[in-house]
């Protein structure tokens, strides 16, 4: 189940399945609920298309149509029919006219067509057949069909999509009758280099993050004037409006209610200081100056993120290394220098007694601390990394027991908010099986999403990283021991190659264990927040 998206985007068959026919029949009911209660509030639901996706089985039954295999990272293939084959057309039919008698229609149809997969011909005419024949296994079932349609392969691929490439796949399709995501407009916006993708109506989207990783990071500048610049822009076409389009919800509230500002503001920019103060008097229930310097300066720092994409990671939750910036998933570089968020704790810890009756300020103090502490962890890692080039055993020694301690503490932080807890995404996902066996399956799958992603070797491992209480403790601290006591066995021959293989075996092994997680908060977060601040900010002070 927590693969679905890339399973309609054409990216996977399946992953960690199979899926018990209970599951099904449940979704299709609460596929229905869901619909009837947005529809009853006016809202317009967009519903699947095909694109071509089909079961490899599809093969065996019809030899003789030419069906095309398609690789995404280390997954097993998935099969797409041909456009031009007269089938692509006949199960398109089929699919829109069974989904249509189950649950109806808005005439708004999602399709991602080639999505992170690269098409076989950049031949302008290929790309034009095969939107063609996409739309019109929509148009045979329902003459107001809309297609709605990511736009973020124009980005993720754009050596492959140049100018001729978007506008052929973009042609054949009548203006009206496309709706074009703008996917991450506040960083790279698309738009702007298509001629307003040449004529369809689009949204201005903000994604904000990957992942749903855990990180103090935005784009406040593009997100308070780029909508209103984009609407006023002569060249921006049939901007119809704005979306949100993040890969996880749940953290960072500041910054989603700065963009939805825009939806009151008829067209004119945000003015971000005037939006600081009301946000924070609303949220906090009184004007309080130092709060709101606090929250100026997280602005002027960390959400004007230009170097690197959807926010930073923190070396805690990556695979373990003496490397400063392991890559891959695991980015540390983060936008701003740790000197100057500490200065915005400084201030907002200044309102631990007037605030702390505030749920609000509650959140937002435990989630500075927490970014704070994540990113004193790369400090604490140069220090250990440094003692092992130095044969240095004795500090190395302080200074890794240091940074498990730091784990502990982050644990013990996170653990005073719920939102911030393992045991609710574990517990729902175990909530949904009706045996024993279903629960363990969909644990299963929703401990696979938060550390390998995949198999054991998977290049997305820790793609999905949560500083959640829990992980912190069960799987990011144990990591970091089995690498500390990797180095120490091979001290002055230690190689990260032979740890990771270790490494592997633990993150496979983690996710078949069945150690339940509470969904209840502990601790009071005011004096949790005052023990590490008096704990470690002069400590951090000193190290800068």
């Amino acid at each position: 189940p927590a693969y679905f998206n890339w399973f309609w985007m054409g990216n996977l068959d399946g992953w960690g399945g199979p899926l018990p026919q209970s599951f099904i029949d449940k979704h299709e009911e609460l596929q229905k609920q869901i619909l009837l209660r947005e529809r009853s509030l006016g809202m317009t639901p967009i519903l699947p298309s095909f694109t071509g996706h089909v079961p490899a089985a599809l093969s065996k039954h019809y030899p003789n149509v030419k069906v095309k295999k398609t690789h995404w990272v280390n997954f097993p293939e998935v099969s797409i029919v041909d456009p031009s084959e007269d089938l692509f057309s006949t199960i398109g039919k089929l699919f829109l006219e069974e989904q249509t008698k189950v649950y109806g229609t808005n005439h708004f149809y999602t399709a991602d067509t080639f999505n992170e997969n690269e098409p076989p011909s950049s031949n302008p005419d290929f790309l034009s057949s095969v939107s063609a024949k996409v739309y019109k296994s929509m148009l045979d079932v329902d003459p107001e069909a809309v297609w709605v349609m990511q736009g973020w392969m124009f980005y993720h691929d754009r050596k492959f999509w140049g100018d001729k490439q978007i506008e052929a796949l973009l042609s054949p399709i009548p203006d009206d009758k496309m709706l074009v995501l703008d996917l991450w407009s506040e960083r790279f916006p698309v738009w702007s280099r298509t001629k307003a993708y040449y004529g369809k109506p689009w949204l201005w989207c903000m994604l904000h993050n990957f992942g749903q990783n855990i990180t103090l990071s935005g784009n406040a500048t593009s997100v308070a004037n780029d909508p209103s610049s984009a609407l006023k822009d002569e060249n921006s076409g049939k901007m119809m409006g704005i979306g949100l389009t993040p890969e996880g919800i749940g953290h960072t509230p500041i910054i989603y209610s700065l963009m939805l500002e825009n939806v009151w503001n008829e067209g004119n920019p945000v003015d971000i200081n005037s939006f600081i103060e009301s946000y924070t008097a609303n949220r906090y229930g009184k004007k309080h100056p130092a709060s709101i310097q606090a929250w100026k300066h997280i602005f002027d720092i960390a959400f004007e993120n230009t170097s690197n994409n959807g926010g930073h990671e923190s070396i805690i939750t990556g695979r373990p290394t003496f490397k400063k910036n392991p890559g891959g998933c695991t980015n540390t570089n983060a936008s701003y220098n740790l000197k100057d968020l500490v200065l915005a704790w400084e201030k907002l810890y200044s309102g631990c007694a007037d605030l702390s009756g505030s749920d609000g300020f509650r959140y937002d103090i435990v989630d500075i601390t927490r970014q704070v502490l994540a990113d004193y962890a790369s400090v604490v890692q140069c220090k250990f990394a440094y003692d092992y080039n130095n044969d240095d055993r004795k500090s190395f020694e302080t200074d890794s027991q240091y940074f498990l301690d730091l784990i502990d503490d982050l644990d013990e932080l996170l653990a005073s908010r719920k939102e911030f807890l393992l045991g609710p995404w574990l517990e729902s996902a175990k909530s949904l099986g009706d045996t024993e066996e279903e629960s363990n399956l969909y644990e299963r799958n929703a401990r696979n999403l938060l550390s390998t992603w995949g198999n054991k070797d998977c290049k997305l491992n820790d793609y999905a990283c949560r500083q959640w209480s829990g992980m912190m403790k069960d799987y990011y601290k144990k990591r970091w021991e089995l690498f500390f006591s990797e180095v120490k066995s091979n001290w002055g021959n230690y190689k990260d190659e032979t740890f990771a293989q270790k490494a592997k075996e633990m993150e496979w092994a983690w996710i078949g264990e069945r150690q339940v997680y509470t969904t209840k908060a502990k601790g009071d977060e005011i004096k949790i927040v005052k023990k590490l601040y008096k704990k470690y900010h002069q400590d951090i002070c000193n190290s800068l």
